[in-house]
This record gives structure tokens, C-alpha cells and sequence, in this order.
């Protein structure tokens, strides 16, 4: 898969591009019904399956650091969109200026003579443009002027509601770890390298892996069971995800550790994903360091009755 953030870098395709657009994080089984439809265009028309992003997100440029945590990290949304067959994947530079396009700029300025996109699929929600005022309905009437078809996928449901990335972090918010699971088809997981820490698990008696997630906020908090696959096996474990207010005051970025059961090597500079299973407690403040301790023993016997139910599952 070629990722182009560089427009100028972008030779072209012998046929064109079929394109998806949108965020895509969290790549919930509403955006896979976007990529099938347009990988299914791409097959018919003999066109390249391609996707554009937007980095930053539209809503982060926006909100700014107000905006919500993201499901998933550029790298993790990459790997995503590659097992699913995408072979180009545009990378925008989401900006005042390509915030402000009109309708003609982005339609026909953009996709058909910069991309070549000869078919577009996207949600039927889709909004464009300056303001995010233009639709689908702009997308498909300015397409026609140039034979590029567009098409607008509806949302995929689960419990009577639409599957969408913010339906998925009340999921994660609230511990409903299953329901996630099932709008994603997939556990909910993490990837990071793995980096040296101040050693506070290993003197508590609990060595963790801890995790570089490179980001400030995270849409879990809290003690989970957990799956970790590393690139030789795969393990159980327990993990925290917060900023372990017992034993560091005035933490601000979201860390991610993991203790593993019955290993003993070390994973430093390792990448590993970690999946979460089932969520055991909150983040809480203790009292001192040995309540701490009597509570990891008593997260660890949950977390192994939990994982005990979950061997035969596919990773």
C-alpha cells in the first residue's frame, strides 16, 4: 500500500482511482461497509481501491483540545485500511485552506484531475467543503458533470443505532468492551512500542510493558484484561490505562502499561498490540502503595478467570 501525503508525488494510475473518503477511525464495521462497496466499484471499473484521510482529523483541527480521543492511531488506522485491501491511501493536510474549498474545488479540482477519481463512495452523512455545507447530493451532481460516478453507503446498525466512532467511545467510556467488539468486529486494541519506565510496577511487584500510544487523551481509563500480541506470540495480561494518580501526582498524558502473566523476558523497542477483553475497575487513587498492592493481586486473579474464558478466540 502507497501512502502520499505529497500530492505532487502522486504519478497517476493507468485506469483511475476508486476512492473512499473519511476519518475512519476506529475502521468499525460501518466504514469496512464503505470500503467493500468502493473496493467492489474499483473490481467493476478496473480502477485502483483508494482512500483519503485527513491529518489532523477535521474535528481536532476544529475543537482543537477539546476534541474527542481517537479510536485509533494513524499507524493502527494504516494497517486497517491495508489488511482491507486499500492500495493508495491520500493523506490530506486538513488546513484553513482545504477547509474553505468550494464544491467545484474539492469535486472536480481535487478528486477528478488531481486523484483521478472515477468513482467515489462514501456515508451517507458526508458532508464537504467550506463550512461542511455541501452533501452527497453536491458530490454526485458535480460528478456527473465529468463521469465520475458517486455513490453514498448507509450506516450500518447495531441495537437500532448507527454504528459511528463516537457511538463506539460511549462504548469503551462506559466498559461495554462487548458492544465495541461488536460494532468492530474485532476487539478493541492498541499498538505502541514498547519503552523503558521508572520501574514503579517491578518495585510493586507487577513489571509492566509500558506503552508509547503518542497521545494525550485516550478513550479507555482503567484496569482491563487483556491480550497482547507481540511479533513472536501472543499473552495474557492485565493492563492500566490513565495516569496512576497513586504513585505520580499531576501526570497529564495517558499511559498505557501492561503487566504479563508467566513472562519474564523484556519487549523494549518492541511494537505490540495490545487487545482488551474485558474491563476489570476503574482508575482510582489508593490510600498508599500496599492497598495498591492487595488491589493488583485481586485485578490479577479477575483478570486470568476472565482471559480463561477467551483461549479460543482468533487474534
Amino acid at each position: 500500500m502507497r501512502l502520499i501525503r505529497c500530492l505532487s508525488d502522486f504519478k497517476g494510475t493507468p485506469n483511475g482511482v476508486a476512492l473512499a473518503i473519511g476519518n475512519f477511525d476506529g475502521f468499525h464495521k460501518g466504514h469496512q461497509a464503505v470500503i467493500e462497496c468502493m473496493k467492489e466499484k474499483a473490481r467493476k471499473l478496473d480502477l485502483v481501491p483508494a482512500v483519503m484521510i485527513f491529518e489532523p482529523q477535521p474535528l481536532e483541527f476544529f475543537s482543537k483540545d477539546k476534541s474527542p480521543a481517537r479510536l485509533y492511531s494513524l499507524r493502527d488506522k494504516l494497517q486497517a485500511l491495508e489488511v482491507a485491501g486499500v492500495k493508495i491511501v491520500f493523506c490530506m493536510k486538513f488546513n484553513a485552506a482545504f477547509a474553505a474549498l468550494s464544491a467545484r474545488e474539492y469535486v472536480i479540482d481535487l478528486l477528478y484531475k488531481k486523484l483521478q477519481v472515477k468513482s467515489v463512495t462514501v456515508g451517507s452523512l458526508f458532508n464537504f467543503g467550506e463550512g461542511g455545507k455541501y452533501t452527497i447530493d453536491d458530490l454526485k451532481k458535480l460528478g456527473s458533470e465529468v463521469g465520475m460516478e458517486a455513490s453514498a453507503i448507509d450506516g450500518v446498525l447495531l441495537n437500532h443505532e448507527r454504528i459511528s466512532s463516537t457511538k463506539i467511545r460511549e462504548y469503551l467510556f462506559h466498559g461495554q468492551l462487548d458492544l465495541a467488539k461488536e460494532a468492530l468486529g474485532r476487539y478493541y486494541s492498541m499498538s505502541g512500542i514498547v519503552v523503558h519506565g521508572n520501574q514503579i510496577g517491578r518495585n510493586l511487584g507487577f513489571p509492566t510493558a509500558n506503552v508509547n500510544i503518542n497521545r494525550r487523551i485516550s478513550p479507555l481509563r482503567g484496569v482491563y484484561a487483556v491480550k497482547v500480541l507481540s511479533k513472536v506470540s501472543l499473552y495474557d495480561g492485565m493492563a492500566n490505562v490513565g495516569y496512576r494518580p497513586t504513585v505520580v501526582a499531576g501526570q497529564n498524558k495517558a499511559l498505557l502499561e501492561v503487566n504479563l502473566f508467566n513472562f519474564k523476558q523484556d519487549l523494549y523497542g518492541e511494537s505490540i498490540r495490545v487487545f482488551f477483553i474485558s474491563k476489570i475497575r476503574d482508575e482510582v487513587k489508593f490510600s498508599n502503595i500496599e492497598v495498591l498492592q492487595e488491589q493488583l493481586l485481586a485485578d490479577k486473579k479477575k483478570a486470568k478467570e476472565i482471559l480463561a474464558k477467551h483461549s479460543n478466540y482468533e487474534f
